[in-house]
């Protein structure tokens, strides 16, 4: 399940830019030609932000045509 290290990654992209603030939200945005299964990203969120500054973070997911995996957007306390 390569989903869960790429969570992994997302929650630590985003604790790096977010400091010392909370995470609010997340939306990402996944591509149809990704590969990548976004219920997978969905159920491996809330244990990957355990015990971060993401931790109570909601996330959004969008669905998109392309080939890419971006975090679109990022509300921080």
């Amino acid at each position: 399940m390569h989903e869960l290290s790429i969570t992994r990654n997302i929650v630590a992209i985003v604790t790096e830019k977010a400091g010392p603030r909370q995470v609010l939200s997340i939306t990402l945005e996944i591509g149809a030609l990704t590969a990548i299964m976004p219920d997978a990203i969905r159920f491996c969120f809330p244990m990957c932000a355990k015990d971060t500054v993401a931790e109570s973070a909601t996330l959004e997911i969008v669905h998109t045509d392309g080939s890419e995996l971006k975090i679109k957007e990022m509300e921080i306390d």
